[in-house]
Parts: C-alpha cells; structure tokens; sequence
C-alpha cells in the first residue's frame, strides 16, 4: 500500500502543472474606456508593474502547490475507486462519516498538510456531494447538488483542473471562499468524479497585510467578476458574506481593462477618491485574477492635484527581496 503521508509531502518540489487558461470569455470593453485608458495611462509605471509581477508569482505558486496537491491525490487508488451510491444517506447529506473511511483519509491528510484548505470535498459526476471533510461541515450543507457552480460545469466540460471565482459557501458559515475542483479520472480516461479543495481567503488577507503598505495605499486581488478575494486593509475582510455582495471593484475601468488583457496604471475614482490604480491580470488553471494597487491621489497631491508620479515616489518599494523572501513561504 502506498504510504500516502509521504508520497504527498513532496507535493510541494512538483512543478510543471499549472494549465492556463485557453478559451476564456470574450469581454467587451466599450471604446470611451479603451479612449480613457490610451490617454491616461502612465508610461513610468513600469517599475510598479515588476513589483506587482513578484507579488503575483507568489500568489500563483501558491495555488499551483494546492492545485498540484489535488491532483495527486486524485491519482491515488483510494480516491480512484469509484463512489458507491449506496452509502448515501439522506440524513447526513452524503456518506457517513465512518463510510468509504480511506477516502476520507486522504481529505484529512491534505487539509493536514496545507492549512490553506478550509474543507476538501468529492462529487458524483451529477454534481451530487459524496462527501465533505470536516464530516461536520458536511452535517451543516445547506445544499447537496453543486451542479450549478462554475467549477462543477467547467471540471465536468474540460476534465481539468479549475480554479473558481470567488462564491458563498453553503455551509452555515456562509463565507466567501474559492475552490479548486480536479476531475478524478480512471484508468479508461473517464471521469468517475470531481475533487475540490476550498480556500480560505483570511490566508490572502494576511499575506498582503504583511507587506505592511502605507495608509494612502492599498492592495487587493480580485476575480473576474471585480470579487475581492484579498485585501491588504486590515479593516476589510474577504472572506465575509458582505464582502462577496459589495462587489465594489467590478465597475473600476482599471478591472474592465484588465479583463481585456491590459495591464497599467490609471487614474480614476475609488471610494469617491481620485485614485491611481496600476493593475496587473493573470491567467490562472482556467481562470483569471486581477491585482489592483491603488493609490489614493488626495494623500499626495501637489497644487495641481495630480497623483504622484512613479518616478518621485521614493517611498513605494515596498516590496523588496527581502519582503519577497520571507513571505514566499507565508501560505
């Protein structure tokens, strides 16, 4: 019998995994924000960018451990042994907990070794919840049929790996998370199921927190829906109902051109403040994220009113190699 425990403590020296996105969604930009972003945008900000593109390297290795750590385990011959509907109970909304325990073995194991995972969750092939790991979790589903998630309908569609956009747990928690859902396929090339891994965002939230930025600056990650899954304002938390409904990032133009593959910086209002945003997207298992550092004008203006300058703002280095290095292994 393989020893599980050892075989998934080197998920982490795997590589080579990640699968972009190829077919996203056409998003249409109408052509005065495609006029405001080409007469705003700033041409030093390139600077900015580089940093941004450390900051989302860490980020992307992140998922790319947990989405590598799935996978695996959906090779393994105790998740490939099909699901027996028969161990259904109604009552506990999918198996019990003492039912088709090495399964479940394996969900431990993982939630064990990355505490990034909220819950680990295997489906049918319908979308029908087998089990849910902590059993408890399971007991409190407010729902049993997760065929109309973004992740069931592209895992089933594509039978790869996908991580989704930001959605409310349906669980009593009700939190704001993201899952990363991997299709469990047989020795015939078929899909016998669906493993997902869910993401708690208070694991963003304190990543960018740590980079400790000034006042007049923030940090946020976001879907592609304007969701913001992390946010480096402690006063803010991502992973609250409130949060998910807010949706307060998704008119910005800054994230209407990012989804049209831009990056930059511009100027525009946030929050009722005229702000310079630099944005950077990313492709991300057949997804995208967007990271927005937003500068508030207003808390460094010179008599013209204009956002500082990239050139003259000494102060924004803030993430340096050392910063990098000792958050690189912050989650």
């Amino acid at each position: 019998m393989l020893k599980i425990l050892s075989f998934l403590s080197g998920i982490i020296t795997i590589s080579s995994i990640i699968l972009l996105f190829t077919n996203s969604p056409s998003i249409s930009i109408d052509a005065q924000a495609t006029q405001y972003y080409n007469n705003n945008i700033h041409e030093n900000n390139s600077s900015l960018l580089n940093e941004l593109e450390n900051i989302k390297n860490i980020l992307e290795s992140k998922v790319t451990k947990l989405a590598t750590a799935l996978q695996i385990a959906s090779s393994l011959p105790q998740i490939l042994q099909p699901p027996d509907v028969n161990l259904i109970d109604p009552k506990v909304k999918g198996i019990p907990e003492d039912a088709d325990i090495e399964k479940r073995k394996i969900a431990k194991i993982l939630m064990d070794q990355f505490k990034e995972f909220n819950s680990i969750l295997y489906y049918f092939n319908n979308g029908d919840i087998y089990f849910f790991e902590p059993f408890q979790d399971q007991l409190n589903l407010t729902a049993t049929n997760f065929s109309f998630r973004d992740y069931y309908q592209v895992v089933n569609q594509t039978k790869k790996t996908y991580v989704s956009d930001a959605i409310i747990s349906k669980a009593t928690t009700g939190r704001n998370l993201a899952v990363i859902a991997t299709p469990v396929i047989n020795k015939d090339n078929n899909m016998t199921g669906i493993l997902s891994g869910t993401i708690n965002f208070n694991n963003y939230d304190e990543f960018l927190q740590a980079l400790n930025l000034q006042n007049n600056t923030r940090l946020v990650l976001v879907d592609k829906n304007g969701v913001k899954i992390g946010d480096s304002n402690e006063n803010e938390t991502s992973a609250s109902k409130e949060s998910f409904e807010k949706k307060q990032f998704s008119n910005l133009t800054s994230v209407k051109l990012a989804l049209k593959g831009k990056s930059g910086s511009i100027e525009e209002k946030f929050d009722w403040k005229e702000s310079q945003i630099t944005f950077l997207p990313y492709d991300l298992f057949q997804n995208k994220r967007i990271l927005l550092l937003i500068q508030d004008c207003n808390s460094g203006v010179n008599n013209s009113n204009k956002c500082i300058d990239n050139n003259n703002n000494k102060e924004l280095h803030l993430f340096n190699e050392n910063v990098l290095t000792r958050l690189g292994s912050f989650f």
